[in-house]
């Protein structure tokens, strides 16, 4: 029977470079891959990933209207940008239909250093899709004969460990476990992944882990105290988004499931 492997890497610097032998699932809880799925599940066409301040907003690209949403070092709304990554502010903003160029202090940060460490499959997880997520990485990794990878996005541009990414890892490796398990595949855990499952295991719920985070200390000092409450809400999403590389050099994230769906009701 052969085996999948689950780790976790605490920080994106964790991963080796050119170790394409694996599927990641990318996890900044709150807020920027909950953000991503959140925005794709309201019907955004197309986010663009950037660490650009001031990036060109290039509107007339296949006629779509292009909005840019980014947040400074504190967590608020970055002065140029339309609107911010917070949770609780996209259920007011309309982006069906649009594309998103999206910055964020920590998410995108880690999503472009695992593009130039040369990983190839980076998925967009969050409690969110966890169950969904982790059904496309073990798909994914039993094709290939791949291990799966939760990266913790972290804290100060991935130079710090952060206590929501590690339990939201946690979680999603529970359910990778319970995915293999019914495949009729055996499980293998890095330290990395049993430490995850511990730690998840020893909070009662996601609140009581994010709120004791610094990511929750961050939201209740830029009074996105709500941002908590619906980071932790689980599995209300059916998407699993790949990251993919544009041929005008941009990573851009898709949701291809209702590309997909569009397609055949045609």
């Amino acid at each position: 029977m052969d085996s999948i492997t689950f780790e976790v890497a605490f920080t994106p610097n964790d991963i080796k470079n050119n170790n394409i032998s694996q599927v990641c699932v990318l996890v900044d809880a709150l807020r920027a891959t909950t953000a991503m799925i959140t925005m794709l599940d309201k019907g955004c066409n197309e986010i663009i990933l950037t660490d650009e301040i001031y990036p060109e907003i290039n509107n007339h690209v296949s006629n779509v209207e292009t909005l840019y949403c980014a947040e400074d070092k504190s967590g608020n709304i970055a002065e140029s940008a339309h609107f911010g990554p917070s949770l609780h502010s996209l259920e007011r903003v309309d982006v069906r239909d649009k594309n998103v160029i999206l910055r964020t202090t920590n998410g995108t940060h880690a999503a472009i250093t695992l593009w130039n460490k040369g990983i190839e499959n980076i998925l967009v997880g969050s409690l969110r899709n966890a169950k969904t997520v982790m059904e496309k990485a073990v798909a994914i990794a039993e094709e290939n004969g791949y291990g799966v990878t939760i990266v913790c996005a972290g804290r100060e541009k991935g130079n710090i460990t952060a206590l929501d990414d590690v339990y939201t890892a946690g979680v999603l490796v529970e359910y990778g476990k319970q995915i293999t398990i019914n495949k009729n595949r055996k499980v293998t855990f890095k330290d990395s992944a049993k430490i995850c499952r511990k730690i998840a295991g020893n909070h009662s719920t996601a609140i009581e882990a994010f709120e004791e985070s610094d990511s929750g200390e961050t939201m209740r000092k830029i009074n996105c105290q709500e941002d908590i409450e619906l980071g932790t809400r689980k599995n209300i999403s059916t998407i699993s988004p790949l990251i993919s590389f544009t041929e005008q050099g941009e990573l851009s994230i898709k949701n291809n499931e209702v590309k997909m769906n569009e397609q055949l009701e045609i």
